[in-house]
């Protein structure tokens, strides 16, 4: 699987720089030839590492992107002046080192506070792009990891007026994930032309993939989503049918839903998968409201831990979530198995519950039969290694 380089026209590498005490690689570049039209999505934490200012600022000018730098180890956030210095030089190292045909986009993460060590990078920078450097490089993916336990990754691709096109994604995550954005990075790739009128399009598919999942209900400074479409395939998606335009952008939500449940499934001391759908609201907005507090409730995470089909905790959380909800028209779901019915206990066995809450997999589908909005949300469970991973992440 080639991940991000599968469409045309990308390559993608990486290597240790020094950042990360234990030597793995942590010092990456995605490069697309030609210049990719870009769409970014972005941390809405007011509190915004220095490469996300930088980024912002790249996206707003609508510059075409060639080349994306990403370290690990280090989230270059809360350091002020210095820390966005620090971008600009990374940038400059790398306009000598590679000599860029268009813009450069940068991302850190990691340990937030401290500052880059810059003779690392930018040493770092040089053999990245010295001869050779590519054939005995590490993946690309490798260089964004923190506290993953396994690469994400996902590919798709589909034929549009009778030619392939082709969607390929990386992503890192498994801490500090909440919405807007969800704590991560993810970098697409895709080798359609795509007109900076999508942008709409993309923050939809995001917004219902990497805005839909939490694993602790906590958000992060660096948090970034950026999609690179170079047209290299030759496809203009501008030109499609509607049909067309449908089957790409369906393409692309799917490979974001992948990638953003894979860091669902990676979640710090996560053992369980969980899908939570809200429907019969009065509006889209209203069941996400639900979703989330369902999803970032300590008391329900822990339930699901313990394979508890405790929905009273569900329909707790549901009711303070701020969306509209009456108890007598609510029921509920889980793994389906109805548990909870116009607002009372349903009939069922506890035992049938209990047998289909020890899988990997479950799922909850509250219906509170109010509307047409509806909303499709992921977490996981909370276990005791997720204390044990956060308890001493800095050392």
């Amino acid at each position: 699987m080639q991940d991000v380089t599968f469409p045309g026209g990308f390559s993608a590498w990486g290597l240790s720089s020094g950042i990360k005490k234990n030597g793995k690689p942590d010092l990456g570049v995605l490069v697309s030839e030609p210049p990719a039209q870009a769409f970014a999505a972005f941390t809405r934490n007011a509190v915004k590492a220095a490469p996300v200012l930088y980024d912002q600022k790249v996206s707003d000018s609508g510059a075409k992107v060639s080349h994306v730098l990403v370290n690990s180890g280090n989230a270059n956030a809360c350091t002020g002046g210095r820390g966005y210095a620090d971008v600009e030089a990374e940038v400059a190292a790398l306009r000598e080192a590679a000599g860029p045909a268009g813009a450069v986009m940068v991302s850190s993460t990691g340990v937030i506070g401290e500052y880059l060590p810059m003779e690392k990078v930018k040493a770092g920078i040089a053999r990245l792009f010295a001869p050779g450097a590519k054939a005995s490089a590490s993946p690309f993916v490798h260089a964004i990891m923190t506290t993953d336990t396994f690469e994400k990754r996902a590919e798709r691709a589909l034929t549009l007026d009778g030619r392939e096109v082709r969607l390929g994604g990386v992503a890192k995550g498994a801490g500090m994930i909440r919405p807007n954005m969800a704590t991560m990075l993810a970098y697409l790739a895709t080798d359609i032309g795509l007109d900076a009128d999508y942008r709409a399009a993309f923050l939809a598919c995001v917004e219902r993939s990497f805005n839909s999942i939490s694993v602790d209900g906590d958000m992060s400074t660096n948090d970034t989503c950026l999609l690179l479409a170079n047209g290299a395939s030759g496809v203009r998606y501008a030109a499609l049918s509607p049909e067309g335009r449908r089957a790409f952008d369906s393409a692309l939500r799917d490979l974001m839903e992948d990638l953003a449940k894979q860091i669902i499934r990676d979640g710090e001391g996560a053992t369980k998968l969980v899908t939570i759908d809200a429907v019969g609201a009065r509006s889209d907005a209203d069941a996400k409201m639900v979703c989330q507090a369902i999803a970032n409730s300590p008391l329900v995470k822990t339930a699901f831990f313990g394979g508890d089909a405790n929905w009273g905790r569900v329909l707790a959380a549901a009711g303070y979530s701020g969306a509209e909800l009456v108890p007598e028209k609510t029921s509920l779901e889980f793994c389906g198995v109805k548990v909870l019915e116009n607002g009372g206990r349903a009939e069922y066995l506890e035992a049938d519950v209990a047998g289909r809450m020890k899988a990997k997999d479950v799922w909850v589908r509250i219906d509170l039969g109010l509307g047409k909005g509806t909303w499709r949300y992921w977490t996981c469970d909370f276990s005791y290694d997720y204390v044990k991973i956060n308890a001493d992440y800095r050392t």
